[in-house]
């Protein structure tokens, strides 16, 4: 895929992402779209078999469509929000989105579904699909922690991925106990992305070294997503 390389001076990281690639692109669509996580749920409420094949149509993506998508978001999210005018971003934002036309139908009936159900089965859908998230990120940190002790593999590296892991992991928890917060769905949507634009080559390691200090940043302070996160997430929900 153009634009995708690894960089074999952070061969460690990439390893473990390169592994993990199909279950880090679930993810971040449980995030996307949090009925993705929870269609067991819905199972026993017989509306399962309604859904299946929408739900399909993004888990069982073909290899170069899935490419293109993540892609498409990797290259939105790897914009500096911090250095660039709020204008020019929005106006970028809006070129991008001509490349995930494709994606349109597929995500508006999704929409329609995840409509359909009331606030209770909204709540629950979420919360489980948070809880199933939760043990995806454990298993890459257990990868990650059998790495670091090989004296092949540079620990440093995976120490800031796994310092990553864990400040998804907790905002996952804090997630769980606070479904409807906003602030929380949008730095675990740029979050994930942000490392799959490292995975690309789109970002640099100091940048992720950057998320890692602006996540934990968020942890302690509880400060406000910054404004032009905001404007990325409405894309990202578009």
């Amino acid at each position: 895929m153009e634009g995708y390389y690894s960089n074999p001076q952070y061969k460690s990281i990439n390893f473990i992402l390169d592994v993990f690639s199909s279950d880090i692109f679930e993810i971040i669509t449980w995030i996307r779209r949090p009925v993705v996580g929870a269609v067991d749920y819905l199972r026993s409420m017989h509306k399962l078999y309604n859904i299946q094949n929408e739900l399909n149509q993004i888990l069982n993506l073909e290899y170069n469509t899935r490419e293109k998508l993540l892609d498409a978001l990797t290259d939105i999210v790897s914009m500096n929000i911090h250095e660039e005018d709020l204008g020019e971003i929005e106006k970028r934002l809006e070129l991008k989105l001509s490349d995930l036309k494709e994606f349109d139908e597929t995500f508006k009936r999704l929409k329609t579904i995840t409509k359909k159900l009331d606030s209770h089965q909204r709540y629950e859908v979420n919360r489980l699909a948070l809880i199933k998230l939760n043990g995806r990120i454990s298993s890459i940190r257990e990868e990650i922690k059998s790495k670091i002790w090989d004296k092949n593999e540079n620990a440093s590296q995976l120490l800031v991925l796994d310092q990553m892991f864990f400040l998804i992991q907790e905002l996952i928890r804090e997630g769980i106990k606070k479904v409807d917060d906003i602030d929380i769905w949008i730095m675990l949507s740029i979050t994930l992305l942000r490392i799959e634009s490292f995975h690309r080559g789109k970002i640099t390691f100091e940048d992720l070294q950057d998320d890692v200090s602006e996540l934990r940043f968020f942890h302690v302070k509880q400060e406000i997503i910054p404004k032009n996160y905001n404007a990325v997430f409405e894309v990202l929900e578009a």
